[in-house]
């Protein structure tokens, strides 16, 4: 491949291998094609002398001229892309105050992007590698009490919508499902018999995990009205038209039920993925098993909810300390 061939014609080649050769999930096929389309408009501004914000967006809110329109050939070239340029890029969403882990995420990205143009011979070395990922502040995982859990469980009305968001509510807290898996899940994904559902995770990987009698209950509640919201496609958790709810749809149920159950805090469904993880610790739960259940690669990721749960760790000094 030449390296004369532009960033973004090259970048359709990219994700198509991301998604077949590297079998990358559809989240982060989409995650890599909006960084990278970001960054390629930066840097064709940078390049010419344009003064824009890390997507490639001029301070008067409207895009950037790219040197396309001005000369009518595509300029930008996987030679074009080097380390200042992605330090420059990297500066720019600081600028934006985007957090430590989202700017780690992007360059991630462009050196991932870069790595590929290397093997297929359009660069000699990867500029982006010199670029480190600024360090993200060590902070303990965001969770709610039982009590508050209960609480929630509790908020949704006796209507048909109140239905779908209990059984979504339920299965999160049951199940510690991310809320892209969540929401990617299809109905032969979930067995009512076995009480288990089977989920696709973080690298294509599968796991099956078991959830309680509630949840049951409320998935048997919801389905019994789900299909007069119809989905050729299968999707288990449906929007009152039909289509399949967007993890920006759980996220706005979630903070709704939250305000109802007069819950005074910011919570994600993240936020339920810690209280899950949290509360089987708490009640003597094998941190491997809570590792699968969660879907970590590493047992590390794990252990960090080994200092949120100061209750069983009280509760163990307060019955073996004798001074306790």
């Amino acid at each position: 491949m030449s390296s004369d061939q532009g960033l973004l014609e090259d970048l359709g080649a990219f994700l198509h291998g991301l998604k077949v050769e590297e079998n990358a999930s559809p989240y982060t096929v989409k995650a890599y094609r909006t960084d990278l389309s970001h960054f390629g408009r930066f840097l064709d501004a940078w390049l010419n002398g344009q003064e824009t914000d890390y997507r490639g967006t001029a301070p008067d809110k409207q895009r950037a001229t790219t040197r396309s329109e001005i000369g009518g050939s595509r300029m930008v070239k996987a030679t074009d892309i080097d380390t200042d340029a992605v330090r420059a890029w990297a500066a720019r969403m600081h600028a934006a105050s985007l957090s430590p882990v989202t700017i780690g995420r992007k360059l991630a990205a462009v050196r991932s992007y870069c790595g590929w143009l290397c093997r297929m011979g359009a660069l000699q070395n990867n500029p982006a590698r010199a670029i480190r990922n600024p360090k993200a502040p060590q902070s303990l995982p965001r969770f709610l009490s039982e009590s508050e859990i209960q609480s929630l469980l509790e908020s949704p009305a006796d209507t048909d919508l109140g239905r779908r968001d209990r059984a979504i509510l339920e299965l999160l807290y049951a199940t510690g499902l991310r809320a892209a898996e969540l929401t990617g899940l299809n109905t032969n994904n979930i067995n009512l018999d076995e009480r288990t559902v089977q989920v696709v995770g973080k690298g294509r990987k599968e796991r099956l995990i078991p959830f309680g009698s509630h949840a049951t209950d409320a998935i048997r509640n919801y389905l019994e009205i789900r299909n007069s919201w119809s989905n050729p496609s299968g999707a288990l958790f449906l929007s009152p038209k039909g289509k399949r709810l967007s993890t920006y749809g759980l996220r706005k149920l979630l903070a709704e039920h939250l305000q109802n159950a007069a819950i005074n805090k910011p919570a994600t469904p993240h936020a339920i993925r810690h209280s899950f993880a949290t509360h089987l610790l708490n009640a003597g739960a094998d941190l491997r098993a809570i590792q699968e259940l969660l879907g970590h690669a590493s047992l590390g990721t794990t252990q960090r909810y080994t200092h949120v749960s100061t209750t069983q760790l009280k509760a163990i000094y307060d019955k073996a300390h004798p001074r306790a």
